[in-house]
């Protein structure tokens, strides 16, 4: 690890979050609410399988509501044909990134009704975000996290991945940084932009990875979840200037647990000063819930089986303790659980029902969740 990390994984440890620990000095995830904020949880099983492009593995499952009703789903790296484990595969021909149209639904018995971006032929899934001809397939990864809708347009924030093919896929991945491609709705062909520098990563890697999840709020701002390490951060910009770099602002200051009151204060130069809460390995979803009243977070614990949620009466805070509210059960001991989030566009009754999607290490593919709310 070099410096500046160790100098940043200082200042986030010291940030503005405080979970309590149990006597053996262990993160404790009771929740301090009377009643829980989830009631009950029902498994849906694995999505997207039933598919013409013989699709049977992929990472990721984001989804972003298109201006017509329908949702983009982008993925992360997609396996086509059979396969065992994504531990030691070969990534060369994997495609890094699918995209899926999936039209309004209802969702109670699964996602029934999809469709994936395909090559010209049809045969194959489309890669919606290409590499670079400087880039090579075997060690570099580009895998979408978020995205968002803004005119005609639909924005991709995206990370830069780089591996070495010779060493277990989870424990390889250096991440260079997050980029941002963008592409007309309906074509969803994406072009990458170049950032100030001349790169195409608007973020470092020694940088919170602003976009793993974004919303765009009655003030009219588009606000940017960024991840580093497990400690999240926000940003904000106008949702028509997310193409310039020097448009965005930076929560350094925010409410806590000690002082609620304490206002957002944002900066156009960013500080490790203000983590909103940790234990996030890098995705997540963050969106403002009707039926709770509140912002509501919900993520994989690490990368643990403990699905967990949190809340906040504001987007900056201050967030409450995690809440687990499903467990999933383990193939083996060296399952990893990523990728776990809320699509807003499936919540139904205000937001008292949601589903919420995550990734186990063993089987790939998404899973899905049906939560209702007390």
């Amino acid at each position: 690890m070099n410096n500046t990390r160790r100098g940043f994984l200082k200042a986030i440890g010291t940030g503005a979050i405080s979970l309590p620990l149990s006597s053996a000095g262990v993160l404790s995830l009771a929740a301090t609410a009377p009643q829980p904020i989830c009631a009950s949880v029902r498994d849906l099983g694995l999505q997207f399988l039933d598919n013409p492009l013989r699709i049977t593995g992929q990472d990721g499952a984001t989804s972003t509501q298109l201006p017509n009703g329908d949702a983009l789903w982008l993925f992360g790296d997609t396996i086509e044909g059979p396969f065992e484990s994504i531990r030691n595969h070969n990534l060369t021909e994997v495609l890094s990134n699918t995209g899926s149209v999936v039209p309004a639904q209802d969702v109670s018995q699964g996602i029934k009704n999809f469709e994936y971006l395909k090559s010209t032929d049809s045969s194959r899934p489309r890669q919606v975000i290409e590499f670079d001809e400087n880039e090579d397939k075997a060690k570099h990864r580009l895998w979408p996290i978020h995205s968002v809708c803004v005119g005609s347009n639909v924005y991709a924030f995206y990370h830069k991945i780089t591996m070495d093919p010779e060493v277990d896929v989870f424990e390889t991945f250096e991440l260079d940084g997050m980029g941002i491609a963008r592409a007309r709705i309906g074509d969803f062909r994406f072009k990458r932009l170049t950032a100030p520098d001349g790169t195409k990563e608007f973020w470092k890697g020694d940088q919170p990875s602003f976009g793993v999840f974004t919303e765009i709020l009655p003030d009219g701002y588009l606000y940017l979840w960024g991840s580093y390490w497990t400690g999240m951060f926000l940003a904000r910009t106008d949702p028509e200037s997310i193409e310039d770099l020097t448009s965005y602002e930076y929560l350094v200051e925010g409410p806590t647990e000690l002082d609620p009151d304490a206002p957002a204060v944002w900066s156009k130069a960013f500080e490790p000063t203000a983590v909103l809460f940790e234990a996030v390995p890098n995705e997540l979803s963050v969106s403002y819930n009707p039926h709770l009243e509140r912002h509501l977070a919900i993520h994989v614990y690490h990368r643990q089986n403990k699905l967990v949620l949190r809340t906040a009466p504001a987007i900056v805070g201050p967030w409450s303790e995690p809440e687990v509210f499903y467990r999933p059960e383990m193939s083996s001991e060296d399952d990893l659980f990523t990728a776990c989030k809320e699509h807003p566009e499936l919540r139904t009754q205000q937001g008292k029902v949601l589903y919420v999607t995550y990734v186990n290490s063993s089987d790939y593919v998404p899973h899905l969740l049906e939560l209702t709310l007390n």
